[in-house]
């Protein structure tokens, strides 16, 4: 099994119920994702990446996002590829940079250069992208609600790279079930995720999945009431 076959599944047999839930408690911002709408995030993203940028099964797309649910639609996206999510990859050594607003620095070192916003909603934010850098927010428009793979993801294909080493798509399946259980996180259980770390980006996605349930990620915890966040989402597991 690999994340995006298991993310169809998850919209075949359970499109509307929440899948990933993004809380800022700086800024009171809160996004519901169901599995069909982060699917649909997923495809668009998916095909902006394959029809748009030519990335091909293989390619390296280095991510410059922060903890934010728009960094687990392009890990989705990549994993839909077949191509590899390698946070923060230096540009030079990438195919396609993808970057917020904070790192507009970084473009110009790799081939194509994709700006993301993080505005509430995912809508585009003010003064577009600078030139020969690729708006995500709006170029994402022109591509459908659906994405089907020209080959489906191969379970020992790589997809994250990460502190040197790379992991396949069936790796981080395979981890993400180990590091839930190690947690103590179990199926049906909604979890959080609070302070990111080196698994964070494997739980984020592959988590709910295996779980048959959803994961809240909270930013900005030290600036609100996280207590009380986490019993307003349900959170039962505590992912990390």
């Amino acid at each position: 099994m690999t994340p995006y076959a298991a993310l169809v599944e998850r919209i075949r047999s359970d499109p509307a119920s929440p899948l990933l839930t993004y809380r800022d408690l700086r800024t009171g911002e809160r996004m519901e994702l169901s599995a069909a709408s982060l699917g649909n995030a997923i495809a668009k993203t998916a095909g902006l990446l394959r029809d748009e940028l030519n990335a091909e099964p293989g390619v390296v797309v280095g991510i410059h996002l922060p903890f934010h649910w728009q960094r687990v639609v392009w890990l989705g996206a990549c994993a839909a590829t077949g191509t590899v999510f390698a946070p923060d990859a230096s540009p030079e050594g990438c195919d396609v940079c993808v970057i917020d607003r904070d790192h507009l620095d970084l473009r110009g070192l790799a081939a194509e250069d994709v700006l993301v916003s993080l505005a509430p909603f995912g809508l585009p934010e003010a003064g577009g992208a600078p030139s020969g850098v690729t708006d995500a927010a709006v170029a994402m428009r022109t591509h459908p609600d659906a994405f089907t793979p020209w080959e489906q993801p191969d379970p020992a294909a790589p997809l994250i790279r990460r502190e040197g080493a790379t992991l396949t798509q069936g790796d981080v399946m395979h981890e993400a079930r180990a590091t839930l259980t190690k947690r103590g996180v179990s199926d049906g259980q909604r979890f959080a995720l609070i302070s990111p770390d080196s698994e964070s980006d494997i739980l984020s996605l592959a988590g709910p999945l295996l779980l048959g349930s959803a994961v809240v990620l909270v930013t900005n915890p030290d600036s609100g009431d996280l207590a009380a966040t986490l019993r307003e989402e349900g959170v039962e597991g505590d992912g990390g």
